[in-house]
């Protein structure tokens, strides 16, 4: 077995997905931004100190001396951008985008707290001998796919000098509905762990491009967990809307566990999702 090696330098685009305060992708209009325009992507634990445990004898030596590892509460997520994109600026720190017929041109912000969340997906350079994968360019991925209380973070600053701008945030545990993500071209290959926080590979799915602002995230985006096998092709155009009969008819979901709120795969028009036990209409609920 091989084991992928990452000699990260550089960040070449960083992808930022609306979520709502479930952490669910919100699958709508301006709900992506993939941009080149940010200097750095900070990525750093806080923990809680874990209980320590110590009692001293009548001399003064310990006999107890133990202490508890520390807790991951959250990461903190930073990132600072040379270009202000205001849709950014909307879908991080929810602020109200400033509109002059099919432009944004700006934002405003107020008091009110954020109540959705967004998705960070960095790409990064991989370098050394081995950066390519049979003549195709390898890449450093790194996610932190739930990222609540988005803020500007620190003040503008107005000067003889280029003017940045950083946006903060904290990244909690991931729910079962990121799965593989929302964009058809999860690097990870297989669901998210739910409950991890953030994590990184070595891919060869190349970074996406640039967005022109914010663009829509079509639902159609969704896709089914787990590699569907049709051991018999007997579909006919009467049989598709049966989900009861996918299973008589040669259908398989590998692995075999119950697939993430919102996965589905398609037969047509027709949309199914397993449940762990049976096929089931529609997405997964």
């Amino acid at each position: 077995m091989a084991t992928k090696k990452l000699r990260s330098i550089k960040g070449r685009r960083v992808r930022i997905t609306r979520l709502d305060s479930c952490g669910i992708p919100v699958y709508s209009t301006c709900s992506q931004v993939v941009s080149e325009g940010f200097i750095t992507v900070t990525i750093g634990r806080e923990e809680e100190a874990g209980a320590e445990y110590v009692q001293k004898n009548a001399w003064g030596d310990f006999c107890i001396n133990e202490k508890d590892p520390d807790i991951l509460k959250w990461v903190n997520v930073s990132v600072q951008f040379c270009e202000v994109d205001p849709d950014i600026l909307d879908i991080i720190a929810d602020a109200n985008a400033v509109v002059s017929g099919a432009d944004t041109i700006g934002a405003t912000f107020g008091t009110a707290q954020p109540t959705g969340g967004f998705a960070l997906e960095v790409w990064t350079k991989k370098t050394g001998v081995d950066a390519c994968a049979g003549g195709v360019t390898e890449w450093g991925y790194f996610a932190v796919p739930f990222v609540k209380n988005g803020k500007l973070d620190g003040d503008i600053t107005i000067e003889a000098n280029p003017l940045n701008v950083s946006l903060a945030g904290q990244g909690f545990a991931v729910p079962a509905a990121w799965g593989r993500g929302p964009h058809g071209d999860n690097p990870l290959l297989a669901t998210f762990p739910t409950g991890d926080v953030f994590g990184y590979v070595v891919t060869t799915q190349q970074p996406p491009a640039a967005t022109v602002g914010c663009a829509d995230l079509p639902e159609r985006a969704k896709t089914a967990p787990t590699d569907v096998f049709l051991l018999e092709p007997t579909i006919t155009a009467e049989d598709a809307p049966n989900a009861a009969k996918l299973a008589a008819l040669g259908y398989v979901a590998l692995p075999l566990t119950a697939w993430a709120m919102g996965e589905y795969f398609s037969i047509g028009t027709f949309k199914f999702n397993w449940s762990g036990a049976a096929w089931a209409a529609g997405a997964h609920a």
